[in-house]
């Protein structure tokens, strides 16, 4: 799957550590797919590039900033994890969630979500204030 639901909102930032340098969508593809171990990221830096990034801006924009919220706390609970031991093992009928699809399924739900406040805001742009059940 492909994961290019936030990157237009932040298109201009690029992330660059020792085990990463690209676009933040392309660190989430990588992730989903385990072909970056999210243990060797170090989030920290990824976050203060960030609000390096923002501090430089002339005007921020909510709609990125939320994007990057929404996509940096789904990493920390990847890699909280990942990084936490886990309990004994105990027999479940009910297997355990993959984070790389729950991350995948959070995503779609997010663009959506996105796509639906762009029409949204088409229609107020137009001044059109009744809306139909989406």
């Amino acid at each position: 799957m492909s994961f290019q639901i936030a990157a237009h909102q932040t298109e201009h930032y690029q992330v660059n550590t020792e085990v990463f340098s690209g676009p933040l969508d392309l660190l989430l593809e990588l992730i989903e797919r385990a072909e970056l171990d999210i243990t060797r990221l170090a989030l920290a830096q990824v976050t203060d590039q960030y609000l390096e990034y923002l501090r430089r801006l002339q005007q921020q924009n909510a709609a990125e900033v939320s994007a990057f919220l929404v996509i940096a706390a789904r990493l920390v609970q990847i890699k909280s994890a990942a990084l936490l031991p886990r309990p004994p093992a105990v027999e479940t009928t009910i297997p355990e969630e993959d984070p790389g699809e729950a991350l995948a399924r959070q995503l779609i739900i997010y663009k959506r979500f996105k796509e639906l406040a762009g029409y949204l805001q088409q229609r107020e742009e137009k001044h059109l204030h009744t809306y139909l059940r989406l």
